[in-house]
């Protein structure tokens, strides 16, 4: 089954994002090297997923390591599946990148796909705007409690439909 996925990448501005078929037995890693990618970063800056509910409040972190030599972890990205986070009951999670200038990202769902012979996978299908060169600063004295990162408007719009894309 292919995935195909929104990655929205929080602004000050102009939309960002990138739009990415991949497999669901892909790991989070392989796509989270897709993003470090398809964004133009270097690669060498520690990052996380994270699950999220219907409000896209954050939720369990899933780290590219695991940064506690004392307890083992099993949730890292190498060894957890798209498939196994992602579906139409919970179609969003939250990426963040280099912790210290904090790119943070909204995934959803778009919909979902047979692969089609001949296509390398993952791929960009589609890709709007150019990322900053720095991060937006993060400013939590207008935030209300309630309100997610990226306020109460979702980023996705219209982009949820049933139409194939095949």
């Amino acid at each position: 089954m292919i995935y195909k996925l929104r990655i929205f990448l929080e602004t000050k501005g102009e939309d960002v994002f990138r739009d990415i078929e991949i497999s669901g037995d892909a790991s989070l890693e392989d796509f989270h090297n897709t993003i470090v990618q398809s964004f133009d970063f270097e690669g060498n800056e520690m990052a996380s997923f994270y699950l999220t509910d219907e409000d896209l409040n954050q939720g369990l972190e899933i780290p590219l390591f695991n940064l506690d030599d004392k307890e083992f972890s099993n949730n890292l990205m190498s060894n957890t599946l798209i498939k196994d986070v992602l579906s139409e009951e919970r179609p969003n999670l939250l990426y963040v990148y280099d912790f210290l200038s904090m790119w943070r990202f909204l995934i959803g769902l778009m919909e979902t796909g047979m692969e089609q012979a001949g296509v390398d996978y993952p791929q960009i299908v589609h890709a709007q705007g150019i990322r900053p060169e720095d991060a937006p600063e993060l400013d939590f004295s207008d935030m209300n409690e309630e309100e997610d990162i990226f306020g109460e408007e979702n980023p996705f719009g219209d982009y949820y439909d049933d139409e194939e894309w095949n």
